[in-house]
């Protein structure tokens, strides 16, 4: 029994301290927080090349089955299997294929070096001059600026990242993931990447996918043929299509999402719903600047575990990429709040024995993973959570008129918002199947193109797949998938709380359940097991394609009553608790913290920072 102790408790440390390493290093790279960008993607290349020969080993995979056998007790033996699992879903038995692997690694870090300096922007039609602006930038601005023509530009600065990366190193990339997964006898990278962490084969997923897919056709269909007789010629171009959607709503929202007070609202609301974080230490940077990565995430350098039962709270960081004074900048950091924030109340929250259960990489499922984030970001677009914390800068509440708009313009929609979604793994797995000698930027993107078009029916998709920054980054590669299968158990999700409660919007049983039943367990559940522990169901489409399909009156009449349901639910007044340490960062600037203080003093901090920089930008 001693032996397998103390081999268990050596795993342990050896692991987290391979992982605090790479994760330490991802943040700083991807914050843009070094003076050599290069050589910090370098030290973060080599970090992960550790870690991953850690996980590959296959004497390691092979000495823990032994272990197994001699485990004392049932913890002993949930500990080991946890590992055991965790390996197995990493471990390459060749050295040729951990050559592979760590040539992967190097030629990802290279690319994302390239990626970093590439100087993105978009041509001003007026001026002709090229003008600097990040992904995130011209997404927004190809969503929601009044000029069709600057619109225009912004998207196809957004589109020139395709050929930037396709010129510059992704297509060997993509061949030699295809054959490290081949060496290991997977089909193709999608396959194994599919296999390993969602535990189905890529055949299965996407059966349900195309089952999703056909069931939201006829309303997709229906809702872009009155689109364009409703706005005519160019409606279904990309740049037109986003903007006559929500351009307008976008304004609307603007004055109810206010972006200073976005961190008091996710923390009010959370702490309402008995969410907690069990002493975690929370680092947010939630500002789009130049050198940081361009996509929100969460990542937990120190995960929560039981330690020969001593609780070692979580440290996590999670980030966004709002654009102070953009339109639509406080809507999207919200939103990003409530995403990233779910991830780290999931992770915090995970109260296994072991490190192995409590990290965000294989087995741990992305579909998993990804709807306590999700759950929690669709809380903001319900009418009750708008009546109640949506408020004007004259301190008064969403007016059920604009709800009512909203729920008009976007409800026809819910379906083609499915097939938006689908259009990244579908135009993924397309990639991994192209044949090597086939494997051009040409092909490429003929290949994407056909996908978004039979898939979104426009003229070209709103968002071109290889500005999708999941693709060309290993962690992230084969990945978005996981989001359809969250927005699955989302639904269902949704429609327990709602069917046995009766709202979702402050109720106080919904954190203590979603610990107990979705977050505690970690990984030592399937992804299947969590939804059924919870729902009594196997995770289905059903609920999400019947919110798909809903006719927008009657989305309307259940927005009314969820709004008068919040007559019989108490405000939260006092302090917030969240049971954490909260840090809000700007690359290396400290903009607020709970440290030596309260939750509201450092709302008052951040939002007096958000005026400052607010005024700054304009």
């Amino acid at each position: 029994m001693g032996d397998v102790k103390a081999a268990l408790g050596d795993l342990k440390d050896r692991y987290c301290a391979l992982h605090t390493a790479k994760e330490d290093l991802f943040w700083e790279s991807k914050m843009g927080l070094s003076d050599d960008a290069a050589d910090c993607q370098r030290r973060g290349a080599d970090a992960e090349k550790k870690w991953n020969a850690f996980l590959q080993d296959p004497a390691r995979l092979e000495g823990l089955r032994s272990l197994e056998a001699a485990a004392a007790d049932d913890e002993e033996r949930e500990i080991t299997g946890g590992w055991i699992a965790m390996l197995a879903a990493h471990v390459v038995e060749s050295p040729e294929g951990r050559r592979l692997s760590e040539e992967i690694v190097e030629r990802e870090a290279d690319l994302a070096t390239t990626r970093g300096a590439m100087k993105l922007g978009y041509r001003d039609p007026g001026t002709g001059e090229q003008v600097r602006a990040s992904s995130n930038r011209l997404a927004l601005m190809a969503r929601t600026h009044e000029d069709p023509a600057v619109r225009k530009a912004a998207w196809e600065g957004l589109r020139s990242v395709e050929g930037y990366v396709l010129d510059n190193g992704f297509l060997e990339i993509v061949k030699l993931r295809n054959r490290l997964a081949r060496s290991l006898g997977f089909e193709d990278y999608y396959d194994w990447r599919v296999q390993v962490v969602e535990r189905m084969s890529k055949k299965r997923l996407f059966e349900t996918l195309d089952d999703l897919a056909q069931r939201t056709q006829e309303s997709t269909d229906r809702a872009l043929a009155a689109f364009s007789d409703k706005h005519g010629d160019g409606a279904l171009d990309p740049w037109n299509f986003s903007y006559l959607r929500s351009g307008s709503i976008t304004e609307k929202l603007d004055p109810y999402f206010g972006f200073g007070c976005a961190l008091r609202r996710w923390g009010r609301s959370f702490h309402a719903l008995g969410v907690r974080y069990r002493g975690a230490t929370l680092t947010l940077d939630l500002v789009d600047r130049d050198g940081k990565y361009e996509n929100g995430f969460m990542h937990g350098p120190e995960p929560a575990f039981v330690d020969n039962g001593e609780w070692r709270p979580a440290r996590i960081n999670f980030t966004a990429n709002a654009v102070v004074g953009q339109k639509g900048a406080g809507h999207r950091a919200i939103n990003t709040l409530f995403h990233e924030g779910g991830h780290a109340a999931h992770f915090s929250n995970i109260a296994k024995n072991a490190p192995c259960f409590s990290q965000e990489f294989a087995p741990t499922s992305v579909g998993y993973a990804e709807t306590q984030s999700m759950f929690m970001d669709s809380l903001v677009e319900d009418a009750a959570w708008q009546t109640r914390y949506a408020v004007g800068p004259g301190g008064a509440p969403m007016p059920f008129e604009l709800i009512e708009e909203v729920i008009r313009e976007q409800q026809p929609f819910k379906g083609w918002d499915q097939r938006a979604m689908l259009t990244v793994p579908f135009a993924e797995r397309a990639l991994y199947e192209i044949p090597d000698d086939e494997l051009t930027p040409d092909r490429v993107l003929e290949t994407f193109r056909e996908v978004e078009s039979r898939l979104q029916g426009l003229s070209s998709g709103t968002r071109p797949v290889l500005a999708v920054p999941h693709l060309l980054a290993g962690e992230s590669s084969a990945y978005y998938h996981g989001y359809v299968l969250a927005e699955m158990a989302v639904y269902q999700t949704r429609n327990h709380f709602l069917e046995r409660d009766g709202y979702l919007t402050d109720n106080p049983r919904i954190g203590p359940e979603l610990t107990e039943k979705y977050w505690a367990p970690g990984n030592s559940q399937t992804f299947d097991q969590t939804i059924e522990a919870l729902t009594g169901q196997p995770l289905s489409a059903d609920a999400l394609v019947d919110a798909a399909n809903a006719l927008p009156e009657d989305v309307i009449d259940e927005a009314r009553r969820g709004i008068a349901r919040m007559t019989d639910v108490p405000t939260i007044d006092g302090p917030v608790e969240l049971d954490a340490t909260i840090r809000v960062m700007h690359g290396r600037e400290l903009v607020a913290t709970t440290e030596g203080g309260t939750f509201e003093s450092a709302c008052e901090a951040f939002e007096s920072w958000i005026r400052q920089v607010t005024a700054a930008a304009t």
